[in-house]
């Protein structure tokens, strides 16, 4: 970020890292900092995905799916289904 601030890469690497910690506001922060630094929201979603989509811990996939869809369930409708793969697993 010191040497290249007006780049979108470092910030969405932030948020993905605060994603893939469990921090999803600090995460949204970074991934905001991004968009306005030219990141397409697209792309940010994309990476969204891709954090949670690659999480091992299946109890953290299914809080980031439970966040984002009460962020914006039409938006994120996608992570349903990481819903159905944790409760599946509990039968």
């Amino acid at each position: 970020m010191e040497y290249h601030p007006n780049s979108h890469q470092p910030y969405t690497l932030m948020g993905a890292i605060c994603y893939d910690r469990g921090d999803y506001p600090k995460g949204d922060y970074w991934f905001e900092q991004a968009i306005q630094r030219g990141a397409e929201i697209e792309d940010i979603d994309a990476e969204r995905k891709r954090v949670i989509r690659s999480t091992k811990d299946e109890n953290k996939r299914h809080e980031a799916a439970e966040y984002l869809l009460k962020k914006d369930s039409k938006r994120y409708v996608w992570a349903k289904s990481y819903l159905k793969k944790s409760s599946d697993n509990g039968k």
